[in-house]
């Protein structure tokens, strides 16, 4: 991955239990766009995007933990934050659902324009009409959200992989920054989207962001 490809914001870096940084998130999204190409095209023609945006998250968790100093992925699978300190390692899983410290992160591949039909493989950036981020409930305050997209890996390649076109950063968002959680009846999944409060505090919180898709995705969100 390129460097002269994405805007970097240099002097970016949060605490929380152990330090990341616009070069530890650039390497981690290094890592994982390479780690993402190098599985069959079949797993992603026959997966949804939720899921594909799963696998993304996780990817990234395990590449940032590689470079961030005391970051640990969370060790089970409802805890919350996703990365968590070196400390909490002996934690227990109450104390894991609910850290004190940490940051999240969200997946997100956008929104496109109601009648547009694409499938895996497929550019979705000139089809995007919005960004946004979810959650299954509304206490997410230190937020690390991606944006991805299928891109060409290599010019003999005809599929377009999936691969992380830019990070977003906010550790001071509240409960009004999220709406209605919904699937709270049935078996639905209980989930909640960023509102345009949170989206604009994200905004302003770009990290690294592929040159091409900058424009776009600061008028989105």
């Amino acid at each position: 991955m390129n460097k002269n490809n994405y805007r970097i914001k240099e002097d970016f870096s949060f605490t929380s239990g152990f330090t990341i940084n616009s070069d530890i998130i650039f390497n981690a999204i290094s890592d994982s766009n390479l780690t993402l190409c190098s599985f069959p095209e079949n797993l992603y023609k026959t997966i949804d995007l939720k899921t594909t945006s799963a696998i993304i998250g996780a990817i990234f968790c395990d590449c940032l933990t590689n470079h961030a100093k005391g970051a640990i992925v969370n060790p089970i699978e409802k805890g919350n934050p996703d990365i968590i300190p070196e400390e909490a390692r002996f934690a227990s899983e109450e104390q894991l659902r609910e850290y004190p410290k940490g940051i999240e992160i969200k997946c997100t591949v956008g929104n496109i324009k109601k009648g547009v039909r694409l499938h895996a493989g497929e550019r979705r950036f000139d089809f995007l009409e919005g960004i946004t981020w979810q959650a299954h409930h509304q206490e997410g305050k230190s937020i690390l959200g991606l944006v991805w997209d299928f891109f060409q890996a290599w010019e003999e390649s005809n599929f377009f992989f999936p691969g992380i076109s830019a990070a977003y950063f906010s550790h001071n968002l509240n409960k009004a920054d999220w709406g209605a959680i919904s699937g709270t009846t049935g078996r639905n999944t209980k989930v909640c989207g960023m509102k345009a409060s949170g989206k604009e505090k994200m905004r302003k919180g770009w990290i690294v962001v592929n040159n091409t898709f900058f424009d776009r995705y600061d008028y989105l969100l």
